[in-house]
């Protein structure tokens, strides 16, 4: 499928970077370099490029260190430094924290630096920031809902524990692959087969070489032993419950006897393209005596480190047939840290987040989320940059997960019957068996979903704006590319475009917007999560 807009949403130059104090500011005025920081009066500025020009942001308030119990107290490292500089506190981000604790984010969004990182991610951030001045996401920072609860009144959810109305099955025809079931039985067993990732998947790297890639000079799990591992972390942590998911990573790559070029593999070239059933054939014939594929899910093909960005591109390559049996997804990557990057189209999805993203257009099918390509608010402007299917967006979607089996029945919320109701639902980003969505039935191929984001999980850089709820459409008939979703815009508030499109969008304690005849108000917001108020007014 071809998705020319990624182009631009990888060249956008949104990095914010963090650096040292400075002398007093104020919002507007030049400044000298870009990532220079200075506290004044509470507040955090950050020198940012505007235009052509450096100036200092807005700023945001610094906050003050929640006091945590001692049961779960983070214990930060303290590194000593000269006593002319002040301590710095390192997080270790492996362990699992408790939101009673707060969360930990200074970020002003996706693209901006992260300082936290190990050395061999630290390299991949640097690669990116240089090539297309955006860091990304490449951690995940796990945390579980605390004890704190909301001090509002809300339903109990055992009187929405029917979930059925709200599973919409996608008629016969419609093109899409958004409804938990299609009225069409071949279709639906074509889907049990690709339905991928999920949390029970069983990932094989395929490290492969030829004549004119770059030769191997450290094993595969040297070079991509740091994305796996973020898939793996990712998997884990979105499942609501202990996952299954499986790495497999050979000891040296395989020769392929072609070119690797030869095949022009390509993002925007269909996996059924002649070019990639041939690569897709040579390929099996090549690794299949060598890896064994019994119980294999999903294959991800990479070249050595430091290949040409040309040499093989992130594609889509069709189902596999090996000796051991079907293989569901198969997907190419390029390489790590390829030479070259400006001289392939949409080379920036070699970066570890757009591996997570890439591999539900490749298996499952799903479509991307962020509208008519225009960022304009006045248009189809779809779920903005606020999803993992939109560019730097974050997580999949509450609809999206509950759809792969990485959320429980038991944590929707379904209304189909109108009326007025109160919900308490945790933050979609905390590992937690507590409500996370709530959907409300519109029609049988339309609903409402209502979900909320703190900064944890791949979401872990969302700055303070755009901490709040989520509430869209899903409409499994839209079949136009980008669409199919859609956020529903707050009630007397404009919704703002910076750092990403729609970074302001969530919605805040107080505030409501409508839907299809329901007003959703936000009751209460915190660490917790929100209560929401549903209302049929029409």
């Amino acid at each position: 499928m071809t998705r020319t807009v990624r182009f631009v949403a990888l060249v956008l130059p949104l990095v914010l970077l963090a650096g040292n104090s400075y002398a007093a500011v104020k919002p507007g005025s030049v400044c000298k370099k870009s990532g220079q920081t200075t506290t004044v009066s509470g507040k955090k500025y950050t020198c940012i490029k505007l235009g052509k020009k450096l100036v200092w942001d807005k700023g945001s308030v610094v906050s003050k260190p929640t006091k945590a119990e001692p049961s779960t107290a983070v214990q930060p490292e303290t590194i000593a430094t000269k006593s002319a500089e002040p301590m710095v506190v390192k997080v270790d981000y492996s362990k699992t924290f408790s939101t009673d604790q707060g969360y930990f984010t200074d970020f002003s969004g996706p693209c901006q630096e992260d300082k936290s990182l190990d050395s061999e991610l630290t390299e991949i951030q640097k690669y990116y920031i240089d090539f297309q001045n955006c860091a990304g996401q490449v951690r995940i920072n796990r945390y579980e809902l605390g004890k704190n609860l909301p001090s509002s009144k809300y339903d109990s959810k055992s009187v929405f524990s029917d979930r059925e109305p709200c599973k919409l099955v996608t008629p016969a025809g419609v093109r899409v692959n958004m409804g938990f079931t299609t009225s069409e039985p071949e279709r639906n067993q074509n889907d049990a087969l690709r339905k991928f990732p999920s949390p029970n998947a069983v990932i094989q790297l395929i490290p492969i070489y030829s004549i004119d890639s770059a030769q191997p000079k450290n094993s595969p799990a040297k070079d991509y032993g740091v994305y796996m591992k973020l898939l793996k972390d990712w998997f884990d942590y979105s499942a609501d419950f202990p996952s299954s998911v499986e790495v497999r990573i050979p000891s040296q790559y395989i020769k392929m006897n072609n070119n690797l070029s030869d095949y022009q593999i390509r993002h925007h070239t269909r996996h059924d393209a002649p070019n990639h059933i041939r690569f897709n054939r040579d390929l099996v014939a090549a690794v299949d005596p060598v890896i064994d594929f019994k119980g294999v899910n999903i294959v991800i093909v990479v070249p050595p480190a430091g290949s040409g960005a040309n040499i093989l591109a992130q594609a889509s390559i069709g189902s596999l047939n090996t000796a051991e049996g079907f293989v569901a997804l198969g997907s190419t990557q390029q390489a790590h840290l390829a030479s070259n990057p400006s001289e392939e189209f949409l080379s920036g999805l070699g970066h570890p987040f757009w591996w997570i993203h890439e591999l539900f257009h490749a298996g499952v099918g799903f479509d991307d989320h962020y509208g008519d390509t225009l960022q304009n608010i006045n248009t189809e402007y779809g779920m903005g940059w606020l999803t993992m299917m939109t560019p730097w967006g974050g997580d999949l979607t509450t609809w999206e997960k509950w759809r792969l089996g990485f959320m429980k029945d038991s944590q929707v919320q379904c209304l189909s019957k109108g009326g007025s109701s109160t919900h308490w639902i945790a933050p979609s980003t905390v590992q937690t068996d507590e409500s996370k969505s709530i959907i409300i039935r519109v029609s049988a191929t339309k609903a409402i979903v209502v979900e909320t984001l703190r900064p944890a999980g791949l979401y872990y850089k969302l700055p303070k704006q755009s901490q709040g709820a989520l509430v869209y459409e899903v409409d499994i008939t839209e079949t136009r590319h980008g669409l199919g979703m859609k956020l529903s815009l707050p009630i007397g508030r404009t919704v703002t475009s910076n750092p990403f499109f729609m970074a302001s969008y969530p919605l805040k304690q107080g505030e409501s917007t409508v839907s299809n005849g329901y007003k959703i108000t936000i009751v209460e917001s915190g660490t917790f999560g929100d209560v929401v108020k549903v209302e049929k007014v029409s």
